[in-house]
Formats: C-alpha cells, sequence, structure tokens
C-alpha cells in the first residue's frame, strides 16, 4: 500500500514538474506578435521583408514571430479587430507599429494628435491585461508631411521617448530632417513607405538582446542622479549590438553634457554640449563598431540606436529619462557599470 502511495505520489510531483516546465518552454513566451498597419507588414520592401520581417531574423534562437499587420489600419482599426485578430494570437511580446500618418495627421493635424495620444495608452493597457509586453515604435515620416506635420511628429515622438513602456524610435533612422523619408530610404513615388534600404534601417533601432531583457523581467530604465559623485571615470567602452546605423551617444564628463548624433539618412553628424548645437558636419559616412569615451569622472553614458532630433537632445540634457532605442544606460554612480537599458549590453570602463 505505502509502495502504491509513494508510486502515485512521485508521479504526481512528476506529472506537476513537467507541466511547469511546459508552461516555462511555451511558443508564446518567445513568441512576438507585430500589430500595426502597411509600414509594419512590409509594403515598400522587396517581398514585404520589412523590419518586422528583418527584426525575425535577428531574434534569438528559438524565438518566432507572427505579423497580423493590415494596410491602412490606424488606432480605432486596431481596436475594432482586436477581439477577433488579437486576442487569438498566442505571443507573449506585441509590438505596436502603427503612425500619425494612418491617424490623418497631414490631413486633419490637432484631431489626429489627438486620437492617437489618447487612443494608444488604451491599446497598450488592453494588452498587458491580456498579460502581454508591449513594444510601441514611435511615429515615422511619410514624403507629403510639411513643416507643420514635421512639428507635430517631433512633439508627439518626445511623449513616446517617455512613455512606460519599451518604445523604438523608427523616426530617427529615416527621417530626413524635416519629417519625409531620406531620399535614398523611398522609391520616389510612394509616398507612404519606405524601400528596402528604409526598412532596413528601421529594423537597426531595436536593440537585439531586448526580447532576452525583456523576457527576464528587465525593468524600464528610470534616472539615477550622479551629481557630485567623483569616481574618477576617465576611459568607457562598449560595442553596439548587431548593425546599428544611425545612433545617439550621450555622456556627462567634468559636469558637461556631450551629445553626438549620427544620422544614416542624413549622412550628417551633430554635437551638442549641454544642450546646445556646437557644430554640424555634412557629407558623413560612418560604420558604427565600438565606442570609445576619453573624459574625466565621466557618468551617464547613454547610446540610442537612432538619431535623436534637437529638441529631444535639450530634453535629454535635462536629465529627461528618454527610452526609445535605448542600448545603453549606465550612470557609473561609484564606478558601477551595470546597464539599466533594457538590453544585455555591458561597458567597460577604467578609472585613475
Amino acid at each position: 500500500m505505502r509502495t502504491h502511495l509513494r508510486t502515485y505520489l512521485f508521479s504526481a510531483l512528476l506529472l506537476v514538474t513537467c507541466s511547469l516546465l511546459n508552461a516555462c518552454q511555451s511558443p508564446a513566451e518567445q513568441r512576438i506578435c507585430f500589430f500595426g498597419s502597411s509600414v509594419c507588414r512590409g509594403v515598400g520592401a522587396d517581398a514585404l521583408n520589412g523590419y518586422a520581417a528583418q527584426v525575425t531574423e535577428t531574434l534569438p534562437a528559438g524565438w518566432e514571430s507572427v505579423n497580423i499587420s493590415i494596410d491602412g489600419n490606424n488606432t480605432y482599426d486596431l481596436f475594432a479587430r482586436f477581439d477577433h485578430d488579437m486576442t487569438p494570437v498566442e505571443a507573449r511580446f506585441v509590438v505596436i507599429g502603427i503612425s500619425l500618418g494612418n491617424e490623418g495627421l497631414h490631413e486633419k493635424g490637432a484631431r489626429a494628435v489627438l486620437a492617437y495620444k489618447e487612443n494608444m495608452p488604451r491599446l497598450i493597457r488592453m494588452l498587458q491585461e491580456q498579460g502581454r509586453v508591449v513594444i510601441v515604435t514611435n511615429n515615422y515620416p511619410r514624403a507629403d508631411f510639411n513643416p507643420v506635420d514635421y512639428e507635430d511628429l517631433c512633439a508627439v515622438n518626445l511623449e513616446v521617448q517617455e512613455w512606460d513602456v519599451p518604445t523604438i524610435n523608427l523616426f530617427g533612422t529615416i527621417d530626413d530632417g524635416h519629417g519625409r523619408w531620406a531620399a535614398h530610404m523611398w522609391n520616389g513615388t510612394d509616398i507612404y513607405h519606405p524601400n528596402q534600404r528604409g526598412h532596413r534601417a528601421m529594423a537597426s533601432a531595436f536593440p537585439p538582446s531586448m526580447w532576452e531583457a525583456l523576457q527576464a523581467g528587465k525593468p524600464l530604465p528610470e534616472y539615477i542622479c550622479t551629481q557630485g559623485d567623483t569616481n574618477g571615470v576617465e576611459h568607457v567602452t562598449f560595442v553596439p549590438e548587431g548593425q546599428a546605423e544611425s545612433y545617439t551617444l550621450s555622456y556627462v564628463s567634468a559636469d558637461t553634457t556631450y551629445t553626438e548624433v549620427y544620422s544614416a539618412a542624413q549622412n550628417k553628424q551633430w554635437l551638442y554640449t549641454n544642450g546646445q548645437l556646437l557644430s554640424t558636419t555634412e557629407a558623413v559616412h560612418k560604420t558604427v563598431d565600438t565606442i570609445t569615451i576619453h573624459g574625466s569622472n565621466i557618468h551617464q553614458v547613454l547610446f540610442y540606436r537612432a538619431a535623436m532630433t534637437e529638441r529631444e537632445v535639450r530634453a535629454l540634457a535635462k536629465g529627461k529619462m528618454l527610452r526609445s532605442s535605448l542600448e545603453i544606460y549606465c550612470p557609473l554612480l561609484g564606478g558601477n557599470t551595470t546597464n539599466y537599458a533594457q538590453t544585455m549590453n555591458c561597458v567597460s570602463i577604467h578609472n585613475k
């Protein structure tokens, strides 16, 4: 009797253990759903090999994605098909890939901005209530946008940078400086979509190890004050993950904030000190590899996989915690090299 009881208990324990293991290894835990409009679906790229498909190619082993994006969708369309299309999808991670263009920015102006700012938080909550991790791509250009549209895009994208979800700065990889597609990143006739080159640039805004960091529960980074800290750091180095194209690098050295912005879309580089433009260099073609910083008492090292606008650089210099496409955030408080960005990358330092 006792032998049978022990056998039963062991079998029950084994069954529970296997069930738990299977739950931990559920495909949904390593699946991403792209939920958006035509650009997210891949329109404009060769054979729909758009940014979502290219991000999928860089996923860790065992990961996969599903794309349920539909051409022309805006926030109202995502609401309308949420229960039918989104709810049945078994995916822990959801990328919302829409933009103000489909919301009617060029035609409706402020009304489109208001709709986006009201609807996006609601969509995010609906997904989070289903237990999903939500990633939001920011608003990207369009070939017919005018200066007013550009100002609206920049203002909304600055807000998106501070949202309490992971966000991706697509705009900073493909903007021509006026809210339109960079010349070599669209085909010259399709005003709504980037070409294959443009989609590649947009895909580069996603930090490759972000998915593993999110799966591990790494939280959104919060600003850590380092004022008055003497860490003696005079040399910082790191290697960006995968193929970064455009970037923004910011750090504090000897109480001065230095920011370097490089746009592969515009082939330009800007240098700022304390948020003020110091210089602009034209016709710059860079390969982003090892990043090295030399300075004195270096703090607040941030590296983003997209070019920031001037208003974003000014906000960053004022201590705003901007997060879109953030790959490295090391306050270096007391020389601690912890990277608080939602990636698995790290930095090396040299102290006096």
